[in-house]
């Protein structure tokens, strides 16, 4: 068992460094999502001290990156072919995150005619990033050995697979598909909407804060698991020898002869 933790140690370094990069992402997109549900629904003041410090604009810088640069690190880690199938899955939702990012450089004000639909479709990806995320996170734990973690992330793949239901009912409310392409939205905003809205935005947080929550927790146990394979590694080393040679100090030491002294300075 142990030779087997030693051949997965470089695995696991590069599942620590993914996983470090997917929780610089998400641990700030949770905080700021936290603060805005609570100013939506709470304190307005909290979401103009938010705007005024510019928390939008860099987390939607950093969000999308540091997980990008998370999946595909997590992409190589291991070779099995399911882990590498969603794996892939998530580094190809993660690319066409960057790719929004760049659209929305030059329409910063969302204002442009494929605005709302890129705004949808980052949200529709957004559900299957988070039953990934999760999937991936909960098989390394289970790996490891925590018992809870097959359980922890079903439930979350669960509660995504119902904030995408619940999304698809908002897109199907307020999307104007009669205007044709690009698609946009309705102009009245009903009764229905805003409550599959408010549905979609409790649900949203809720499942970020677990996934999260699961990443965070792959990172912990994992680095705990490198440490201690770096400690057995060591401990096992062969010290080698100490000394260059060896004195017999049974034996007297024998003063220099009179004609082998080294001259005096």
């Amino acid at each position: 068992m142990i030779d087997q933790r030693r051949d997965f140690l470089g695995t696991y370094r590069q599942c620590r460094l993914g996983f470090l990069l997917l929780a610089i992402g998400l641990v700030p997109a949770c905080l700021l999502d936290l603060l805005w549900v609570v100013g939506r629904f709470g304190d307005l003041r909290i979401l103009i001290w938010a705007e005024r410090l510019g928390l939008s604009t860099i987390v939607a810088t950093l969000t999308p990156w540091a997980t990008l640069a998370g999946a595909t690190v997590l992409w190589g880690a291991w070779d099995h072919k399911g882990w590498q199938r969603r794996a892939g899955l998530l580094l190809t939702m993660c690319l066409v995150d960057v790719g929004s990012w760049f659209l929305d450089l030059g329409d910063p004000q969302m204002r442009g005619d494929h605005a709302w639909f890129r705004h949808q479709l980052g949200s529709a990806l957004g559900w299957a990033q988070f039953a990934l995320l999760a999937g991936l996170s909960g098989d390394v734990l289970a790996h490891l050995g925590v018992e809870s973690a097959e359980e922890s992330s079903k439930s979350t793949r669960s509660l995504a697979a119902t904030g995408a239901m619940v999304w698809l009912l908002l897109f199907c409310e307020t999307a104007n598909l009669e205007a044709g392409w690009p698609l946009q939205m309705r102009p009245r905003f009903s009764l229905h909407a805003q409550l599959l809205w408010m549905g979609n935005t409790m649900i949203h947080t809720i499942c970020l804060i677990q996934v999260a929550a699961l990443v965070v927790a792959a990172l912990r146990r994992v680095d705990e698991e490198v440490r201690s394979v770096a400690v057995e590694r060591t401990d096992d080393e062969p010290e080698g020898p100490r000394l260059a040679f060896h004195q017999d100090l049974s034996e007297p030491v024998r003063a220099w002869p009179e004609a082998d002294r080294p001259p005096s300075p």
